[in-house]
C-alpha cells in the first residue's frame, strides 16, 4: 500500500496535517521540515544550496523511514520542498500532490527583491516574536479567506506557530524562503511521474502557477477546490483527503500491473 508522505508550509508542523490524516484511507508520514521544531537549519545560510540541503535531508530521512512505495505531498513550502524532491530524487516517489505550491523566481532581480522580503519576515520572527509574526502573517491577504473559519481551528494553528523557536524559524525563512529556492520551472518538463496540482478556488494567483506547471509537466492535472483559499489542509481538509485518497487508490492500482 503506498504511504503518503506529508510536509506541511512555513510555520506549520507534522500536526496541521491530523485532520487529513484522520480522513485518508492510507498509512501517511508527517515530515518535520527544518527549522520547525526539529533538524536546525542547513549550515548554509541562504540560496539554493541551503535550500537543497534540506530537500537532500528529507530525502534521507524518507529513504530511512518510510517503506515504498511513497506519494509526496506538500502545502506551499511543503509543496516546493516536494518539487526540490522530485527533481533531485526522482527514484523516491511514485506520485506527487502539490498544493499551492510555486515552481521558483525567474530572473535574479525578482529573486533578490524576494530575498529582501524574507529577511523582513526573519528580521521580525527574531526581534519582534512570534505572536507579533502570527499577526501580520495571518493578516497578508493570501490568508483572506481564513477569516470565516471556526475560532478552534485558527487558534489551533496560532499555537502550532507559537511554539516554534524563533531562531530556528527565522533561520528557515532565509534558507527555504521563495527567495532562496532555485528556479525549477525548467526542470519540470523532466518530472516523469504523475503530479497533482491542488489549489483552492480563492487562491487566484497559485491557480494560475498551478496552470502554467501542467502546461510544462508531461503528466498532471489541476484540481481546484471552491470556496478554499491558500491553506487547503486547513480551510478544506475532507476535500483534500477526498482527492488524495482517489491518488492514492489509482497508484495502488497501477503499482499491481
Amino acid at each position: 500500500m503506498t504511504t503518503a508522505v506529508l510536509i506541511h508550509g512555513f510555520s506549520g508542523s507534522p500536526a496541521s496535517w491530523r485532520r487529513v490524516e484522520a480522513l485518508l484511507d492510507a498509512p501517511s508520514h508527517a515530515l518535520a521540515v527544518c527549522g520547525h521544531g526539529g533538524e536546525s537549519p542547513p549550515a548554509i545560510s541562504s540560496g539554493p544550496a541551503a535550500f537543497e540541503a534540506e530537500v537532500d535531508r528529507l530525502a534521507a530521512v524518507v529513504r530511512a523511514e518510510v517503506p515504498a512505495p511513497r506519494l509526496v505531498v506538500g502545502y506551499s513550502l511543503g509543496g516546493r520542498l516536494a518539487l526540490g524532491l522530485m527533481v533531485r530524487h526522482p527514484d523516491l516517489f511514485l506520485g506527487a500532490v502539490l498544493i499551492g505550491a510555486n515552481p521558483g523566481i525567474d530572473g535574479e532581480d525578482a529573486r533578490v527583491a524576494r530575498r529582501r522580503d524574507d529577511e523582513r519576515w526573519a528580521g521580525l520572527i527574531e526581534e519582534e516574536g512570534l505572536a507579533v509574526f502570527d499577526d501580520e502573517w495571518s493578516a497578508l491577504p493570501l490568508f483572506a479567506s481564513q477569516h470565516d473559519l471556526d475560532a478552534g481551528r485558527l487558534a489551533k494553528q496560532r499555537r502550532t506557530r507559537l511554539r516554534h523557536d524563533p531562531a530556528a524559524l527565522g533561520a528557515a525563512m532565509r534558507a527555504l524562503g521563495l527567495g532562496a529556492m532555485p528556479d525549477y520551472r525548467r526542470a519540470l518538463r523532466d518530472v516523469a511521474c504523475r503530479v497533482e496540482l491542488i489549489v483552492g478556488g480563492l487562491d487566484t494567483k497559485f491557480e494560475s502557477l498551478a496552470r502554467q506547471m501542467a502546461e510544462t509537466l508531461p503528466n498532471a492535472t489541476v484540481h481546484v477546490i471552491e470556496g478554499a483559499g491558500h491553506n487547503v489542509p486547513l480551510e478544506a481538509p475532507a476535500e483534500l483527503a477526498r482527492l488524495l485518497n482517489a491518488t492514492l487508490g489509482k497508484l495502488d492500482r497501477d503499482s499491481r500491473y
